[in-house]
């Protein structure tokens, strides 16, 4: 079981970075979405951002999330990514808790953005890229 609370440091960073005011953590993010009328595109993904009243953004993460459920949205990526590049193995550089959450977040930033949401091979080249920019893939 992953407690986000290991990582929240990274993701409020992150965050910062693109303009995502808040980050806020939840029990469970399913029943939240069904008690908020919210839609999750990715029913693996274990954050969902939001835009609020007030137009700022806010990402909202499930509090401990299960190995299982966040590899789940890594094998989704790597059939994906498969499509279009044979080479790259996915789960080789997607190789710890960290970066598997950084692409999660960087994934749901991707849904929202104008010319890249929507095409979710879009959306994950945009989250790679951002990552190796970033420099994740220079951590070992």
């Amino acid at each position: 079981m992953i407690d986000i609370r290991e990582y929240e440091v990274v993701l409020r960073k992150l965050g910062g970075q693109y303009f995502i005011k808040d980050l806020s953590t939840v029990p469970d993010l399913t029943a939240w979405a069904k008690k908020n009328n919210q839609d999750l595109s990715e029913p693996y993904n274990p954050m969902k951002l939001i835009t609020n009243t007030d137009n700022s953004l806010s990402m909202v993460v499930q509090k401990q999330i299960k190995d299982k459920k966040l590899d789940d949205v890594i094998k989704n990526l790597s059939v994906r990514w498969a499509l279009h590049d044979t080479v790259t193995d996915i789960d080789r550089k997607l190789n710890s808790i960290k970066k598997k959450l950084v692409f999660c977040f960087l994934k749901e930033r991707a849904r929202t953005m104008k010319d890249i949401g929507g095409d979710e091979q879009v959306e994950d080249q945009w989250a790679i890229e951002e990552m190796e920019f970033l420099g994740f893939f220079e951590e070992l």
